[in-house]
Parts: structure tokens; C-alpha cells; sequence
């Protein structure tokens, strides 16, 4: 008997022009930051979990398995929310604030006040 595959379609990503990396440069962290993060795929949109390694001030690189396969896409930043973050309903990129030490991550809005 042979195996049966369906591929899934691939997500849709954000553009080159819509990422606009020279203007709107990213920032890289490692491990990532756990998020829940809408995925849009060509016919539907799917909430997924996932993880942000990346994001600039309007978008963010979210990562996460999808039928045992690791995806990654570039996604809005109004379409990823915090796992660990139920009760602010803001978005990744509106949390990052610069603190004194110069640190410019998701946790130093909470480390800042």
C-alpha cells in the first residue's frame, strides 16, 4: 500500500517591498519568543503557535511545525500576540521600547518601568 501525501499550500509572506529591510532594519533574537500569530494561506487564515525570531517595527519572522514540518514566514505585527501574554491585547512590535541599557527587546517594555 502506498503512502498518500496531500502538500499543503505554502503561507502567504509578507513582500520584499513590504518588509522594506533598508528602511525598517530587523531584529534578531535567539531562542525565540513564544507567540500566537495568524498565518495567512491562500484560501484561509490559521492561528498557530509559534515562535518569533525576528520582527522589525511593522513585521514579524514567526516559526512554528505545521504537519511535522517547520515553516517560517513574515506576518504583520498586529496579527502575533505573546503566549505567555493574555491579558495585554497589543502587538509584539508596540511593546518594544529602548531602556536605559540599550536593550530593544519584547521583555524591555516590562523591564523599563
Amino acid at each position: 500500500m502506498a503512502a498518500r501525501y496531500v502538500r499543503r499550500a505554502e503561507p502567504v509572506s509578507l513582500t520584499p517591498d513590504e518588509l522594506d529591510f533598508e528602511h525598517d532594519p530587523v531584529t534578531r533574537v535567539v531562542p525565540g519568543v513564544p507567540v500566537w500569530a495568524w498565518i495567512r494561506f491562500p484560501a484561509s487564515s490559521e492561528l498557530v503557535a509559534g515562535e518569533a525570531f525576528g520582527w522589525t517595527s511593522r513585521a514579524v519572522q514567526v516559526s512554528w511545525t505545521d504537519g511535522g514540518m517547520r515553516r517560517v514566514t513574515w506576518v504583520w505585527a498586529s496579527a502575533v500576540r505573546r503566549r505567555t501574554d493574555e491579558v495585554r491585547k497589543t502587538a509584539l512590535g508596540e511593546r518594544i521600547v529602548k531602556n536605559g541599557d540599550g536593550d530593544t527587546g519584547p521583555g524591555a517594555a516590562a523591564d523599563a518601568g
